[in-house]
């Protein structure tokens, strides 16, 4: 074990092989009584030695997908969950870049524990952070109505976000980060997170640099969540207040499991200022950034979404048509005709959920290249045998080289298989990732040179069997239909 001080006190961290791990370290107070529904408050101080050798508590959520293949993760399932993870070659005196993760799982799941980067941190000596955030009816459920004080309510879970940010810039340096050199990352809600952090006034100065991994773009208008809720439960939506005031998380998670109406996460106006084209425009967040999606994006969503039975499928697709194409349906389903012939089959809608990601990818990087700011566009393709193809997240292990852990714990991933081609690969793939959290620019050895993204090139890496830069790769069609 190994105790440092720190300006908030002493604290206990786990010694791993080549790091030094400090997890569940309270970056606000628990958001449990009367604190449940409100802006996160700083947390308390401690005395004596702080353990942090025990991942803490997740959110309160439902149960990952199956066909996620995820793990069973560690942590109890709590309200009282706003900790982050931190992972360090060592805490010492020096300045390393710093990443911290947001977790993705749609806003209703997902936790600081799901993934420990310390690979790439002991390879490239970076120090990685995850944190929590608030979930599904805790984080992101709407109840201005009720009261002045409940005003920012839809947009808690982006407000931990905040306050985590805030917690690190403070106090990462006595763990051996630079305050000054912060980079966020996440993957599909997570790199929604990211793009939102971008789009929040308050979040200002606390990263400088950004790294989305298949962003999902945030609804434009808040969702009436409570509405619905007390709606399902016959109810005013005062009464659903008070009824939901009385009940414990656990029985929360359960309405918010039966009625199936978790995921609220929306430009606020308030905490979330605008979209991420707008918020660019007006200069609230603009970092150096790097973003990208999978190939076949939609394939295991489509088999995650299949199994919902709540989900009015007609209506959600209808809705990410919109999203996709900013508001021009009838040109994107043109090309969505184009691209796959039979409607309502798996392909086409695989293909839709790609577009879903990509679409935001491209809109972003253009917005940001046309207010000078650099833009790194990728695809990630790596071919692979397995049912789902090289989709959804089919990248994090490559990005965070977890494939030496793998080979080390006899572990296989779910979308590409450990085999010393996808580790050749990964090796390359994760510089290029840590150069640009120590830089700024993803360029590195071993890497075509990858020039920004522009309106007259529009760059995007390639990866494949290896990785190539190719102009104008999605092509004329797909830029009209995403409504570019």
């Amino acid at each position: 074990m190994t105790i440092i001080n720190t300006r908030l006190g002493a604290v206990e961290g786990a010694d791993q092989d080549g790091y030094v791990s400090f997890l569940g370290l309270p970056f606000a107070a628990p958001p449990v009584g009367a604190l449940r529904w409100q802006p996160p408050q700083r947390p308390g101080s401690w005395s004596g030695v702080y353990d942090a050798t025990q991942h803490p508590n997740r959110c309160f959520q439902p149960p990952y997908p199956g066909t996620l293949g995820s793990p069973d993760f560690p942590g109890e399932l709590s309200e009282d969950c706003l900790y982050l993870n931190i992972h360090t070659p060592a805490a010492d005196a020096k300045r390393r870049p710093v990443l911290v993760y947001i977790h993705g799982g749609g806003y209703v799941a997902g936790s600081a524990n799901d993934l420990d980067a310390s690979t790439l941190c002991a390879k490239h000596d970076v120090l990685f952070v995850a944190m929590n955030y608030r979930l599904g009816l805790f984080g992101f459920m709407d109840l201005s109505r009720i009261g002045p004080e409940y005003a920012t309510s839809a947009s808690l879970g982006f407000q931990d976000q905040i306050a985590a940010l805030r917690w690190i810039r403070e106090n990462i340096q006595d763990y051996g980060g630079d305050p000054e050199n912060i980079t966020i990352n996440g993957v599909s809600a997570g790199a929604g997170s990211v793009l939102a952090m971008m789009s929040a006034p308050d979040a200002k100065g606390l990263f400088q640099k950004a790294v989305a991994f298949s962003p999902a773009e945030l609804a434009l208008e808040v969702p009436d969540m409570a509405g619905g809720y007390a709606e399902a439960l016959s109810m005013s939506e005062q009464a659903f207040f008070e009824h939901a005031s009385g009940l414990s998380g656990a029985e929360l998670l359960e309405l918010q499991n039966d009625t199936g109406l978790g995921m609220g996460a929306a430009v606020d106006g308030h905490t979330i200022a605008a979209p991420i084209d707008q918020a660019l425009r007006e200069g609230i967040n603009r970092v150096p950034l790097l973003i990208g999606n999978c190939e076949k994006e939609g394939t295991m969503l489509v088999a995650s979404v299949d199994e919902d039975a709540n989900l009015d499928q007609e209506a959600m697709l209808e809705g990410i048509a919109h999203t996709i194409s900013a508001g021009n349906v009838d040109a994107y389903k043109i090309y969505l005709g184009r691209r796959t012939a039979e409607v309502n089959s798996g392909e086409h809608m695989a293909q839709i959920w790609t577009d879903y990601f990509r679409a935001p990818v491209l809109r972003t990087a253009q917005t940001a290249a046309d207010v000078g700011l650099n833009a790194w566009v990728y695809s990630f393709e790596v071919p692979t045998d397995r049912p789902f193809g090289c989709t959804h997240s089919a990248d994090m292990p490559f990005s965070y080289f977890l494939f030496e852990r793998a080979l080390e714990e006899d572990f296989e991933f779910p979308f590409h298989p450990n085999t010393e081609e996808n580790r050749a690969l990964a090796e390359i793939w994760s510089a290029s990732f840590a150069s640009f959290l120590r830089t700024g620019d993803p360029n590195c050895d071993d890497l075509p040179e990858w020039q920004p993204y522009s309106r007259e090139s529009r760059v995007t890496m390639v990866v494949r069997e290896t990785a190539r830069t190719v102009e104008n790769y999605d092509g004329k069609d797909a830029i009209e239909a995403y409504g570019l």
